[in-house]
């Protein structure tokens, strides 16, 4: 049998968890049992990415977003000094699911400056899933899943760690890194790890001006359990990540001129008087995300694996508009509390012939979530009750394999407004009284869904060792976030007047997505298409006056451009991959790229806020040196075209032009006195090029961050 189908490599990777909202990835806790060749990117039939711990090594010093652009088809839209949000396939953080070590992650995914809350110095590997993956992982991943594995456990007694630090030119940051894995002999089977970080940055600089209020202060610190006891094991874990960031001056808009001054303008108003410090002013986030789990994996005798875990969460998110005077209190204040919980079973596998054999699991999983917000009119408090269950199954045959899962979700939700809440939305005729319930001047406003999905997949190897087939056929629905359905208002991280659609049903996407790949010697290329057919896409976008312009709100608080949520019918489609020449040889050339594009079905018209087509090459120079390990030497060409498939006046401001960037690097590792020391230096955006990124809302106000030097130092002991 060809080694990529080997029974155990496919049962773990792609049923120890496969289907789970909250599920997690193959290189977990379940793999320690059993021994595996290939990651889930070699058995998933999806298009997938392996970001491996050299990948991740480049790009220390970068947030989790900016770290996945490397990706074909994956770009990103800046929030702030620390912010990036990840865009897959031109679908935004909503329609995207993060899994870290198998956990779902749950935040507040509406703002402009929410950016994920997770630390990629924690992270050993990262897998990025491009298309709709509703079944294997569950509602919300209509777009793409961004799995996030921490580094192994120690598996020998002994102890051993990691040191590094990070220097970043541009707002003069600096990261420290430090982390302790150990197993004590006395304690053989328990192992242990202790991991922390600090970065803290001054205001960032684009290649003419200051952004003004842009420095940060960030530190996670995380803490790691485990006792394996045979082919079963236990692990305890609890993370921290907390967050203190400005937000641009350049963001806020005291009336409608403040407003309308940065799309005539060259720069922001008033910043030829920034200056770049470490202080935090306001606007600004203080923001905390804490992560507390326990999984147990349960290997049976007769091969079988039975999984659980338990998941509490708590986002906590402050956000601080300018006041006259001192306030310590801040105007918005959102807690996100999250229970979750799953169980997994992997079945035996069956030999139903010499080279036939079927492989499959089910599994159950569920979820309650509380948002508790005090606070300016912006989202109500809620409380909703989740669950699933799927099933799957996998027939291995020489040279193929092929995949049917099925998946059932519920959702139920109730919503608290506020008298004054309710009122804007019967006035705007898009809830009366019948809809909701009054209790104590409270509306409580009830939905409940309910969705079925299906996936038809496989892998064909057309030439062993050479040309693989992977194609899948699925469907996916998201249920419509509270923010979606009831938002009114705006906030420091979302500098926009959002208005809600309480009419707002299931988003649901029809997906196809065949990749090929093909190796040859040391020439390796994948290209991938997809096709999405969205029912109910529930758009985020300009809202228009009567005149048929961008609409603009103007509050007591400033000016505003106006969004709204609303469903329209919608068709994705389009193509990513990447092509390399001679990989790990002393000279290597690899060119990527992407194209989206997004359609309303009914009018035939461009969406807001796809992203622009891409292209990407580098050039490697990787000597080989007797004292040295895996030296490199990089220069590479990033080019982002217009965004020109937008009708016109549809948007505040039209799409900023074309660019190219130019980024370098070069770095290597060497052993001295038993310990392996890393150095790296990367330069992002050589040339100092002034450019406005389409898919960022700050294109409105301001220029992208300039010229970028990381420096990285770091040794293993």
């Amino acid at each position: 049998m060809h080694p990529t189908l080997r029974v155990v490599a496919v049962v773990v990777a792609a049923l120890v968890y496969p289907f789970s909202a909250h599920g997690q990835s193959s290189d977990d806790a379940a793999l320690d049992i059993v021994v595996v060749e290939e990651s889930a990117a070699e058995t998933h039939t999806h298009a997938t990415t392996r970001l491996d711990a050299a990948d991740l090594d480049r790009a220390a010093g970068q947030d989790l977003a900016e770290s996945l652009s490397g990706v074909a088809g994956v770009t990103h839209a800046r929030c702030g000094a620390d912010n990036a949000k990840p865009i897959i396939r031109g679908q935004q953080e909503r329609r995207l699911l993060l899994l870290y070590d198998g956990v779902r992650h749950e935040s507040q995914k509406w703002g402009l400056d929410h950016a994920p809350e997770v630390d990629p110095f924690s992270a050993g590997a990262i897998e990025v899933v491009r298309g709709a993956a509703g079944v294997r992982y569950g509602p919300d991943a209509i777009g793409g899943v961004v799995l996030v594995e921490p580094k192994p456990m120690r598996s020998e007694t002994g102890v051993d760690g990691e040191f590094g630090v990070v220097g970043v030119s541009n707002g003069r940051r600096g990261v420290v890194d430090v982390r302790l894995d150990g197993m004590a002999a006395s304690t053989p089977g328990l192992s242990w790890r202790l991991h922390g970080n600090l970065s803290k940055g001054a205001d960032l600089q684009t290649p003419t001006y200051v952004l003004g209020n842009t420095a940060s202060q960030v530190w996670n610190a995380d803490a790691s359990v485990q006792q394996t006891f045979g082919r079963s094991s236990v692990k305890a874990s609890y993370r921290h990540y907390d967050l203190s960031a400005g937000l641009c001056y350049c963001a806020s808009n005291t009336s409608l001129d403040a407003l309308r001054d940065p799309l005539a303008l060259d720069q922001p108003v008033g910043s030829e008087d920034w200056v770049s410090t470490y202080e935090i002013g306001s606007p600004r986030q203080q923001v905390t995300h804490d992560l507390a789990m326990v999984r147990g994996v349960f290997g049976l005798a007769n091969g079988a694996v039975i999984r659980a875990t338990y998941a509490f969460q708590v986002n906590h998110r402050e956000e601080f508009e300018p006041t006259r005077g001192e306030v310590d209190t801040a105007q918005y204040d959102f807690s996100l509390r999250t229970h979750l919980v799953d169980g997994a079973f992997v079945q035996q596998d069956r030999v139903l012939g010499e080279q036939l054999t079927l492989e499959g699991g089910f599994g159950v999983d569920a979820g309650l979530q509380e948002n508790i917000y005090q606070g300016l009119p912006l989202i109500p408090n809620f409380r909703s009750l989740s669950a699933g269950m799927y099933a799957h199954q996998r027939l291995v045959v020489e040279g193929a394999a092929v995949e049917l899962g099925g998946r059932y979700d519920h959702q139920s939700r109730t919503s608290y407004l506020t008298s004054t809440a309710f009122r804007a939305h019967e006035a705007r005729g898009t809830l009366a009284p019948e809809d909701c319930s009054l209790d104590d001047d409270v509306q409580r406003c009830g939905k409940a869904y309910n969705t079925a999905s299906v996936s038809v997949g496989g892998i064909w190897h057309l030439v062993p060792d050479a040309v693989d087939l992977r194609l899948d056929l699925s469907s996916a629905s998201r249920f419509p976030s509270a923010d979606e359905l009831y938002m009114n208002g705006s906030a420091p991280t979302s500098p926009v007047y959002a208005i809600g659609d309480p009419g707002l049903g299931v988003e649901t996407t029809w997906a196809s997505s065949p990749t090929v790949g093909a190796h040859w010697r040391s020439v390796w290329v994948e290209a991938s298409t997809f096709a999405n057919y969205t029912r109910n896409y529930i758009q985020f976008a300009p809202s228009l006056d009567p005149t048929g312009a961008p609409a603009i709100d103007v509050t007591i608080r400033g000016a505003f451009p106006r969004y709204g949520f609303s469903p329209i019918d919608a068709v994705f489609y389009g193509v990513d991959g990447q092509f390399v020449a001679g990989e790990d040889e002393l000279f290597e050339w690899a060119v990527q790229g992407a194209v989206v594009r997004a359609v309303d079905v009914q009018s035939g018209q461009g969406l807001v806020g796809i992203p622009p087509d891409q292209l990407s090459s580098t050039v490697a120079f990787q000597p080989q040196f007797r004292a040295l390990k895996d030296p490199y030497l990089t220069v590479g060409v990033d080019h982002m075209a217009e965004q020109t498939r937008v009708p016109d006046g549809v948007d505040l401001a039209p799409p900023p032009p074309a660019y190219t960037l130019v980024n370098a690097g070069l770095g290597t590792r060497f052993e001295a006195k038993r310990r392996t020391y890393a150095f790296g230096v990367e330069v992002h955006n050589l040339l100092n090029t002034r450019y406005r990124s389409y898919t960022s809302l700050l294109r409105y106000f301001t220029d992208e961050p300039g010229r970028e030097f990381r420096v990285r130092l770091g040794f293993e002991f």
